[in-house]
């Protein structure tokens, strides 16, 4: 199984050809051989509520990485990125997930891994309660201020998500698992955050999920999505 995350940028006045692919894929999603699940995502600024409608993320579960790329290759996704400013692509091997995405679980591996020396992305889904939206977004601030203390590890951090409040997903790419899990285990302010999830039930859905990125390709915000050192 491979797992890519494309992110496509459009020009800063194409906010509606994007949105118009956007409702294609609503539409009619992709059908290509290999593909087992998909998933075509708005982003929002800086983790906030204000979507960002210059940018769109296409999520996509294969059976190898020569399916994925034979569908890169399609007239179909070459029409989708015409109107694009700019591309980029993190094919990743999931190491671990648990919870589910639509009922679910895309990421399932037989048994948990580590990776061996490349960046690990971590993957966060989840389908808030209606009742727990207030509090969910309350503490989006303070979430992001913590990514933010952790710069030096984080390679990438994007809020997206499928439907507006509610469907929200996160994906980060770290140096290594190390850092990952002195964020996630030792960092007070995020174990805060996780206790709350569970005591204040903020979700109907979740899904978690950690992945090695193997390979990187295109730029996104005018530089390569990943830096060439760490691949």
């Amino acid at each position: 199984m491979i797992v890519t995350f494309t992110l496509l940028r459009y020009p800063a006045r194409g906010w509606y050809p994007a949105f118009a692919n956007m409702g294609r894929w609503v539409m009619r999603p992709f059908q290509a051989e290999g593909l087992q699940f998909q998933k075509m995502m708005g982003c929002g600024r800086n983790f906030g509520l204000i979507p960002d409608l210059s940018a769109y993320v296409f999520l996509g579960v294969w059976a190898d990485e020569q399916a994925a790329r034979l569908f890169f290759e399609s007239d179909r996704w070459r029409t989708l990125c015409k109107s694009t400013k700019e591309v980029g692509t993190l094919y990743m091997n999931p190491l671990r997930s648990h919870g589910a995405w639509d009922g679910q679980n895309p990421f399932d591996v037989a048994s948990p891994s580590r990776s061996t020396g490349f960046p690990v992305a971590v993957l966060t889904r989840a389908t808030l309660r209606l009742a727990a939206l207030p509090d969910f977004w309350r503490h989006i601030p303070q979430a992001r201020q913590r990514l933010k203390a952790h710069a030096d590890d984080l390679l990438l951090a994007i809020g997206v998500g499928e439907k507006p409040f509610t469907q929200q997903c996160t994906v980060s790419v770290w140096k290594d698992e190390k850092t990952i899990d002195q964020f996630a285990y030792r960092q007070s302010g995020h174990k805060e955050v996780v206790r709350l999830t569970r005591e204040r039930r903020w979700y109907s859905e979740e899904l978690f999920a950690r992945f090695a990125v193997v390979g990187s390709e295109g730029t996104f915000s005018g530089k390569p999505l990943l830096p060439e050192t760490v691949l």
